[in-house]
């Protein structure tokens, strides 16, 4: 009976020294960079360029896709040009993802203006030449289509610019809060946050970069502060240099 009790005894104390000898060596395996960070390797595995801080001149393959927030930022950018390089800006206000859409000969379209003239949006990145899209849109859908409607539009445009080049990359910005007085029942900051968190997961499904502006400029409630604000007694949501200024540096350190 003892003999038993010692076996046992001496069986349990090899698989404790096993056990423990597996756990050191993986944890010196990490330390050693054996494994590489899942995230790390996903994104490297799908084309992304993963190094940061990204420099100005990183920017000049890009092209910005956009409304009148994105029309800011390309007015900033004018006027500092070591801020995004040689980007491409291709916007209209009051453009979003459904009107994106539509033909060029529809009188309530809205197309932006690239070199003189209006074009498809999905010609973004043929047109320019850029293979980095850069996408912030959806302010002017989440009222008039809900966040659902939007999503479905969102997904179509980037099919069709991945349709007209497929070598590009996606990064789609999310939408950004506006101020607290400027929010409205069909559209507000926690129906962006919901259209956000549509746009993160399409982009986790799709193998996207998701670049979550959002939480960048919304205070403890969620709203975007009035000092970061160039229109708080109007529409409340566009901005001012210093939120640009914002704006590049999370640019520069997530792309």
């Amino acid at each position: 009976m003892m003999m038993k009790k010692s076996i046992l005894c001496v069986m349990v104390l090899l698989l404790s020294v096993t056990l423990l000898l597996s756990g050191c060596k993986s944890r010196t395996d990490q330390q050693n960079g054996t494994e590489a960070p899942a995230t790390a390797a996903t994104e490297a595995n799908y084309g992304y360029d993963t190094t940061s801080p990204k420099s100005a001149e990183w920017f000049d393959n890009a092209v910005f896709v956009g409304d009148s927030v994105t029309l800011k930022l390309s007015y900033y950018c004018a006027s500092h040009p070591e801020a995004l390089g040689a980007a491409a800006f291709y916007c209209a206000g009051s453009l979003g993802y459904t009107n994106a859409l539509w033909e060029l000969d529809n009188p309530e379209a809205v197309h932006p203006y690239y070199q003189g003239e209006t074009h498809l949006t999905e010609d973004c990145a043929q047109l320019t030449g850029k293979s980095n899209v850069f996408i912030m849109l959806g302010m002017n859908d989440i009222g008039l289509y809900g966040t659902k409607g939007a999503m479905d539009s969102c997904k179509v445009l980037v099919g069709k610019i991945l349709e007209k080049s497929p070598n590009a990359h996606i990064y789609i910005q999310s939408v950004t809060p506006m101020i607290k007085s400027a929010q409205l029942e069909t559209f507000n900051n926690k129906l962006v946050k919901e259209f956000d968190d549509m746009l993160k997961r399409y982009c986790e499904e799709n193998h996207y970069k998701y670049l979550d502006l959002y939480s960048v400029f919304a205070d403890q409630d969620g709203n975007l502060p009035e000092n970061l604000c160039s229109d708080p007694d109007s529409m409340g949501l566009h901005f001012n240099d210093t939120s640009c200024q914002m704006w590049v540096d999370y640019l520069q350190k997530n792309a």
